[in-house]
């Protein structure tokens, strides 16, 4: 002991300034005891900003930034790079998670007037930071090198051609190329591994050296500094460590099992986290139907296209960004918190996070006529916000301040949820207003449902042999092993190369096919699609109910059509084992699955012209045994599109069993030593 208090002191007596700063920052800084649940959102950021640099160098360490190699590069490390894929999905999941929480975090400085003076500086450091995340996170999501990826950075690039003048110039700036291409890539890794992240590290440092020159503001928006004791402490103050360190486990702890519960058992999040487009890889050629950037970008994405003209929509997108950093001279109220202004002040904050909340909606969905109508109403809501404060905020009638913050103080537990509740309300409201979505699941018709069993392995084994004679004559999984499938299968390795390997192929070999591009490119007219991550891309029922909608169609080159993907360019590949169908007149299908009537004499419709199939050439297999190799085939491509599902899950279960009963330790350890402070 006497050895480790000498090093200590030989230390401080060389670098006396850590233990200043440190004092300073940390063991000598007193922040207001009254901190509530909004304050928690600082430090989370913190939190993720460490999962991002940590898993970004990581994922650096194997990924190889070229057009070429991009795409392939992330597969590599999601399925032969140890555990890689708890790397990729924490920073996929990181990416979210920090927007998620830096948006709360300003939101509690709208709530708490943290923009107001003497805090100004630290506001604007923190509306810097913001920017600059929103720049590191859209140079990031260019490099998995995805369809939404490329598609997305073209539409964002392209704004900035809407400037006069030197707007084309801009762009190819930014590209560094006439198209975007692989030396677009490559300088965007540069930005985002290198340069972004010094950037936003200086901004979080002078953001908080900032925020501690003049101290932290409270729920209730008064200075601590005015009453002190004989020390010349503040009276309502503690200091943050211990105790808000201590006090800040338990939401850390808490995030954590969120964070790896979305990690371990939902990382793509409906497609909003990780899109299903961006499973596919880059194409030029190939225009999604659908392009919008990634989630935390829609809000101000449907101001843009809320306007007509292309320069005032760039100009109303980088104005909605602007005036945030202007709100410290707008706002004119003589109170900070929420808790004592006005009743115009509560209703018009209710009314910009649900307006906010819609923009950001509506931004993931295709336009329609009523949807850009309330794009339109919301943005002007969301400018009418900043305008309003500056003339209200003189006006309205405000509660007085209490002289010292107050430990019960706010509106309580069920007002907060009855704000929630008018928030909600004024969200769903005006989105099921202007309609839900339209159209069918899987062109014509409604996706079937189906039901991957991934530890079924005769299923997969079978759905394996017909992947191998049936679909390998085409169509490549080029990011699989044989191997990994052989073993995660139970597939003895002999058995696998003496009856699924091409000749001339090894085990440990991805799972190519012998017919090269070019060939392919003369033959078809184009590469046929790799198959590895299809039921990631499209979805397992929709690959289930597109193998088994093939029917016969003589105007078109292979003599077949497809109602769930219509003019398709592939012949009927599983042809000899179903058979060939032809449409026959069917009932016209509701959007609740039944049939339709005729109002008048309720008799059922059979208007669609193909509202059933009847089988003019039968196959090898009846129509039980076709569904069931069709489900084995769609079970083998689920699997093999993320063969590492069930270990994700397997995993998961043992760490959030963990963080559960870390969270004893920590919230016990929290109360001792919260136990005496009132």
């Amino acid at each position: 002991m006497s050895k480790l208090t000498d090093f200590a002191t030989w230390f401080d007596s060389r670098m006396p300034t850590l233990k200043r700063e440190w004092n300073r920052h940390m063991a000598q800084y007193y922040a207001p005891k009254n901190f509530n649940f909004w304050y928690f959102f600082g430090v989370l950021s913190m939190v993720v900003l460490v999962v991002q640099l940590v898993t970004g160098i990581w994922l650096l360490m194997s990924y190889q930034g070229s057009a070429e190699q991009a795409f392939a590069s992330v597969e590599y490390i999601m399925r032969d790079v140890e555990l890689g894929w708890i790397i990729r999905y924490a920073h996929s999941t990181g990416a979210s998670a920090f927007f998620i929480v830096v948006y709360l975090h300003m939101f509690r400085g709208l709530l708490y007037g943290s923009y107001k003076a003497p805090r100004e500086l630290v506001w604007i450091f923190g509306m810097t930071i913001y920017v600059a995340l929103m720049a590191e996170a859209f140079l990031g999501y260019v490099l998995p090198w995805g369809q939404m990826s490329y598609w997305g950075a073209q539409v964002i690039i392209s704004l900035f051609g809407a400037i006069p003048v030197v707007g084309e110039d801009i762009v190819q700036w930014i590209r560094g190329d006439y198209l975007i291409s692989g030396i677009t890539l490559n300088r965007f890794m540069s930005l985002h591994v290198v340069a972004m992240p010094i950037i936003l590290l200086a901004l979080v440092v002078m953001h908080i050296i900032a925020l501690h020159d003049v101290g932290s503001n409270n729920p209730d928006g008064v200075s601590i500094k005015k009453h002190k004791d004989k020390d010349g402490n503040p009276i309502d103050g503690i200091p943050f460590y211990p105790y808000f360190v201590i006090h800040d486990l338990v939401p850390i702890v808490i995030f954590l099992f969120v964070f790896c519960a979305i990690l371990f058992f939902m990382p793509e999040m409906g497609g909003y986290f990780l899109e299903h487009a961006n499973f596919e890889i880059a194409n030029s050629l190939k225009t999604p139907e659908h392009i919008a950037p990634v989630w935390y970008f829609t809000p101000f994405y449907s101001m843009l296209r809320a306007v007509p003209d292309k320069l005032g929509g760039f100009i109303t997108m980088a104005a909605a960004i602007a005036i945030l950093f202007v709100l410290p001279w707008l706002d004119r109220s003589p109170v900070r918190s929420i808790r004592y202004k006005g009743i115009v002040s509560r209703i018009a904050i209710l009314v910009f996070a649900a307006c906010f909340i819609i923009l950001g909606y509506l931004g993931v969905k295709a336009p329609t006529p009523e949807r850009t109508l309330l794009a339109q109403i919301c943005t002007l809501l969301y400018f009418g916000y900043f305008i309003g404060i500056f003339f209200w905020t003189r006006m309205e009638t405000t509660k007085p301040e209490p002289e010292r913050i107050t430990m019960d103080g706010g509106i309580g537990f069920w007002r907060s949820m009855g704000a929630l509740l008018v928030v909600l309300l004024l969200v769903i409201l005006p989105i099921k207003a202007v309609g839900s979505e339209s159209g069918k699941s899987c062109g014509s018709i409604d996706c079937e449902p189906f039901e991957a069993e991934l530890t079924h392995y005769p299923s997969l084994q079978k759905g394996a042999k017909l992947a191998v004679n049936y679909c390998m004559g085409c169509h490549s999984f080029k990011y699989s092993r044989w191997e990994r499938v052989a073993d995660d299968l139970n597939i003895p390795h002999q058995l696998m190369m003496d009856n699924m390997l091409f000749s001339g192929q090894k085990i440990g070999e991805l799972m190519k096919i012998a017919m090269p591009a070019e060939n392919a490119k003369a033959w078809f007219g184009a590469e046929p699609p790799d198959l590895t991550l299809v039921a990631r891309a499209r979805s397992p029922e929709w690959v289930y109910t597109y193998l088994k909608n093939f029917y016969a169609d003589s105007s078109r080159p292979l003599g077949v059509n497809n109602k769930v993907f219509k003019d398709v360019g592939m012949p009927h590949a599983l042809l000899d084992l179903q058979g060939l169908q032809e449409c026959a007149p069917g009932p016209v299908k509701a959007a609740n699955g039944g049939i339709k009537r005729d109002l008048l004499t309720g008799e059922d419709l059979l208007e669609d012209p193909c509202g059933r199939f009847n089988l003019v050439k039968s196959g090898t297999m009846n129509e039980a045994e076709y569904e069931e190799a069709v489900y084995d085939l769609v079970n083998f491509l689920t699997y093999v599109a993320e063969p590492m599902a069930e270990q994700r899950k397997h995993i998961g279960r043992w760490v959030l069993l963990f963080l559960l009963l870390l969270l004893v330790p920590v919230v016990l350890l929290n109360r001792e030593y919260w136990k005496d402070i009132h």
